[in-house]
């Protein structure tokens, strides 16, 4: 039942950041994921000046202050690269604040954000329109949202075309409730830079070494959009390797079971983790913004439960009626074993597959990037004849990643 729960949880966190973006895959272009901080690509958006407004004394105070941190740091196994990996709470101030305090306390050589070319276009350009003051109608109007789908669906297929519907919908509801801003934490490393480019460009800082670049390393939001909208088929296809695998649980389910373990609480053998309990927990800030997160939809699932409840209780009684086991005092024993069966099934066909496509495939993805990261930074010292600046230095690349690829990334990379 806590797994069932902190999946909704997963759900939400997952999902917070795509209402601006789920629409936008029946016109997307592949790019490169690489960019460095003079591209035209970084000059085409105006740069949001957030460093100074999100980060108070007292939400200082309280990073400082924290015996728990939101961070892990660690040294990549074959590069001499110092990784920093920040989970966050994509569009909540709190993280926000821990990405400008860990970019700020050392220099930075890449930064790598969990996003793909199409939703960082996205959030530019919405960074864009709120900075004109763009009155415009939002995308989540009826008539333009339901044009959407259309097109998703006319463009990408049915099941995409629904997946993008749901996650978009209920992101778009759980921002509205929670007061979000969604990705405000990329914004925030992107600003961080956007302020080096400039004084980089204008003189300020002589040593090119100083150079930021910026590499998204998600999957491509239509490759995961479409994976969602196939769960149905991937949860039918692991129930059967399942059942010709001799019901071994390890082979199938097992290591989908062991990322969610490892993305909640962690995993000991894999030396510091990110204990999710304690990080969501660590100040009033952090607290106060899991509680505007949670909230929404904590209570969507328990109008959803109460409806169901509602709707099969009449069903269950009747069943129960007829075959008069009241009598036998077996009522209530049938009625929480059909409970358990239920949930462990739902455990299996739903929770289970939906970390595979969530966390387990991403999670790759998302090592894929930082790895290449470290590639690139050793590349530059490389040709600019520097890798005993390299050595004395010691490069550093900082992901802002959702706090449930934390622990999962940490453990792919030191593999």
């Amino acid at each position: 039942m806590v797994k069932m729960i902190l999946l909704v949880t997963i759900v939400s966190f997952a999902t917070n950041l795509q209402s601006a973006s789920c629409f936008s895959i029946f016109s997307h272009s592949k790019r490169n994921l690489f960019y460095r901080n003079d591209s035209p690509v970084q000059k085409r958006f105006p740069r949001l000046n957030l460093l100074d407004s999100i980060q108070t004394s007292d939400a200082l105070d309280e990073i400082t202050d924290s015996e728990t941190t939101a961070y892990l740091t660690f040294q990549h196994p074959i590069y001499n690269i110092e990784i920093t990996l920040i989970g966050c709470l994509h569009g909540s101030s709190s993280s926000a604040n821990d990405v400008s305090y860990v970019l700020n306390q050392s220099h930075t050589d890449a930064v790598v954000l969990e996003l793909c070319p199409t939703r960082y276009k996205d959030l530019m350009s919405e960074v864009d329109r709120r900075k004109k003051d763009d009155e415009l109608k939002s995308s989540m109007d009826t008539p333009n949202y339901f044009m959407m789908v259309k097109k998703t669906i006319e463009a990408r297929g049915f099941a995409t075309g629904i997946a993008a519907a749901v996650l978009g919908s209920a992101s778009g509801i759980s921002t509205a409730l929670s007061g979000f801003e969604p990705g405000l934490e990329f914004v925030t490393a992107i600003d961080y830079v956007n302020i080096k480019a400039k004084k980089l460009s204008s003189g300020n800082i002589a040593d090119v070494n100083e150079r930021v670049d910026i590499i998204l390393a998600d999957r491509i939001v239509d490759e995961t959009l479409q994976r969602i909208g196939s769960l149905p088929s991937i949860a039918t296809d692991m129930l059967k390797l399942y059942i010709e695998n001799g019901f071994n649980w390890a082979s199938v389910y097992g290591c989908q079971s062991e990322v969610l373990n490892n993305a909640i609480a962690g995993d000991k053998s894999n030396g510091e983790y990110l204990d999710l309990g304690k990080a969501l927990f660590r100040n009033k800030q952090v607290i106060q913004d899991l509680i505007r997160i949670t909230l929404p939809s904590l209570a969507l699932v328990l109008i959803v439960n109460s409806a169901l409840i509602l709707s099969l209780d009449g069903s269950i009684t009747s069943s129960i009626a007829t075959f008069d086991i009241h009598k036998y005092g077996l009522k209530d024993a049938m009625v929480d074993i059909s409970t358990i069966f239920i949930l462990i099934l739902g455990y299996m066909m739903v929770a289970l597959p939906t970390v595979k496509v969530v966390l387990t495939e991403r999670d790759e993805q998302l090592t894929k990037g930082i790895n290449d990261a470290c590639r690139i930074i050793s590349e530059k010292y490389e040709s600019e004849g520097d890798l005993e600046s390299l050595k004395n230095r010691q490069g550093r690349v900082v992901a802002v990643l959702g706090f449930l690829h934390v622990n999962g990334v940490k453990k792919l990379l030191m593999q």
